[in-house]
């Protein structure tokens, strides 16, 4: 297997390591941190009610749980522990336009590994996590369940869908799964207050993603991870250019005037893709699937 083409079990499995590197999701409070230590961005109350006590002189009386004071005919006082818990979601392009690299691993790989990482860090941190995993055709969904119960389904489906695409590449089968698509329908499985990963290139992002992700937003936080080769930065002014895959080759001639516009192109794709983003609050992280995956998440996440 080429591990630059496709993941294997053993890469994710060996990425539970590695994730430990990684700082928690944008507003996790970390385990161990002490109330008061930071300024929590969680959404909601942020306690969970843990057991009752009798009232003692000082306490706060709105603390008081009336219907155990009537029931015991005496005061009792509601305690509560912070809550440090926050879902996770992840959702995961794997359609043949991200089977794609110019060096290195494609860009299917690298969000496959991503997924990974952020998976293998919600498992350290004890997080319900909830994925969302796809195809050009077909689609799985996990609802926010807990570590234990998610991370294998998880890992599964990643494996699944990644190890499909060399086969289906020659075929280049004709797309019936959007972005959009896949956010309508994971949408209502996403828990309010969680974060949210999204990993693909975005090359499909329009108006009806980016009202799907404005909604979105306004209950989660949401963090995009836009997978890119940086081929339009190391283009020579001139000469061949050949790729192959496979045993197929094809090669064509560049010249200064191709190269500025591959590059203008590019650009302004990556920037466009970007302030469509950052307009409606979500935090972006354009990952160079040729560079270190961890370096560029510690940097990011």
């Amino acid at each position: 297997m080429d591990r630059a083409l496709q993941v294997d079990r053993q890469t994710l499995m060996a990425l539970a390591g590695e994730a430990r590197l990684l700082s928690n999701p944008p507003g996790q409070i970390p385990p161990g941190a002490l109330a008061g230590e930071r300024v929590s961005r969680q959404q909601g109350r942020g306690l969970n009610f843990d057991s009752l006590r009798r009232y003692q002189p000082g306490d706060d009386v709105r603390l008081i749980d009336w219907q155990a004071t009537a029931r015991l005919r005496s005061p009792w006082i509601r305690l509560y522990n912070e809550e440090r818990e926050r879902p996770v979601f992840l959702i995961v392009d794997q359609r043949l336009d991200m089977f794609f690299a110019t060096r290195g691993q494609t860009k299917s790989v690298a969000a496959a590994k991503i997924a990974g990482l952020l998976a293998w860090r919600s498992w350290h941190d004890g997080d319900r996590m909830g994925s969302a995993v796809f195809s050009d055709t077909h689609s799985s969904l996990q609802k926010c369940r807990s570590p234990r119960l998610n991370l294998p389904i998880m890992l599964d489906d990643i494996l699944h869908y990644n190890q499909q695409l060399p086969e289906r590449y020659p075929d280049e089968t004709a797309a019936n799964v959007t972005l959009s698509s896949v956010l309508q329908h994971a949408s209502h499985l996403i828990p309010s207050g969680a974060w949210v990963a999204v990993l693909s290139d975005f090359h499909d992002l329009d108006d009806q993603s980016e009202a799907l992700l404005a909604a979105l937003r306004r209950r989660c936080e949401i963090s995009a991870f836009v997978l890119l080769d940086d081929l339009h930065l190391r283009l020579p002014s001139s000469g061949d250019l050949a790729a192959s895959y496979q045993g197929r080759e094809a090669a064509f001639s560049l010249s200064s005037h191709l190269k500025e516009e591959i590059q203008e192109s590019i650009t302004a794709r990556l920037s466009a893709q970007e302030k469509r983003l950052t307009r409606i609050g979500i935090r972006v992280n354009q990952i160079v699937v040729a560079q270190d995956l961890i370096k560029q998440l510690q940097k990011g996440v």
